[in-house]
Formats: C-alpha cells, sequence, structure tokens
C-alpha cells in the first residue's frame, strides 16, 4: 500500500513538474502582425498607448483576412476597408482604418471609444480589450515588440 502511494505521488509531482515546464501558449499576437501593427501606428502617428489600443484591438477582434480589426462590419457590406481579402494589404486597410479612428476619437475612455468603434455592447468590449491590454504589456514586459519603425506613409489604390 505505502508502495502505491509513493507511486502516485511520484507521477503526480512527475505531472506539475512538466505541466510548469510546458511551453506557454503562442504569443497573443504572432511577431509578422507586431511588425505591421508598427508600421500602421508609426504612419498615422500614434503615441504607446493608442499603439497598445490598436493591438488590443486586432486580438479582440480577431478577424478572418479583410476583417482584422473588424472595421466596416461583415464582409461584402461594401465599406471601403473591404478592398481585399489577402492577409497583408487588408491587414494594413484593416489597421489604417482602425488607426485612424483611435487618433481622431480615442480620449483615454474605452468605454465611449467602445461606443463609437462597437455600438452595440461598448462596456463589455472595452473590458475585453482593457484585459487584452494588459495581457499584452504583461507578455512583452511593458515594452512595445520590435524597433519603432520610421514613419511613411502607407497607400493603397
Amino acid at each position: 500500500m505505502a508502495s502505491l502511494r509513493r507511486k502516485v505521488a511520484l507521477v503526480l509531482a512527475a505531472a506539475a513538474v512538466v505541466s510548469f515546464a510546458a511551453p506557454a501558449l503562442g504569443a497573443l499576437i504572432p511577431a509578422h502582425e507586431w511588425r505591421m501593427i508598427r508600421e500602421i501606428a508609426a504612419s498615422d502617428g500614434l503615441n504607446d498607448e493608442q499603439t497598445w489600443l490598436l493591438a488590443a484591438i486586432r486580438r479582440h477582434e480577431n478577424g478572418r483576412p479583410g476583417l482584422e480589426f473588424g472595421v466596416g462590419g461583415p464582409m461584402n457590406s461594401g465599406h471601403r476597408a473591404h478592398r481585399y481579402q489577402d492577409g497583408v494589404k487588408s491587414f494594413y486597410i484593416q489597421g489604417l482604418w482602425a488607426s485612424g479612428t483611435i487618433r481622431k476619437h480615442y480620449t483615454g475612455d474605452l468605454v465611449e471609444f467602445g461606443r463609437r468603434y462597437n455600438p452595440p455592447d461598448p462596456v463589455r468590449w472595452a473590458n475585453g480589450v482593457r484585459s487584452l491590454i494588459r495581457r499584452l504589456k504583461t507578455e512583452n514586459n511593458n515594452r512595445l515588440p520590435g524597433k519603432r519603425p520610421r514613419a511613411r506613409k502607407i497607400a493603397f489604390p
């Protein structure tokens, strides 16, 4: 009986070690998307706080190509942010629309901004985005990933 208890204790201890040693799940935002987010933020003149917000919106909306930042409602709505669906141009177009909205309308109040960005439930949206900003900052040691790119105009036909 003591031998069985010892074996069970060893198995549980090994399982605990493995679970703590297991690699963390993937990053909330992959490195290639961070690079594009930083380029969009630099091109639109966003500060660090606004850049964190842009990244959190990307993760919160988490749309497929053509809806990466959730801009313009459902796909094929005729919104100009839906011009591309290739995953790169669409990301930049969606990101530029989102960053423009942040630049023009974000005053530090996420609920108020949520009323403009996501009218159906701005309080829930703001809480989700606020949580994602905290998680993104923690994941990246409170520093935006990568180097700040040089501001340049991103343009598409």
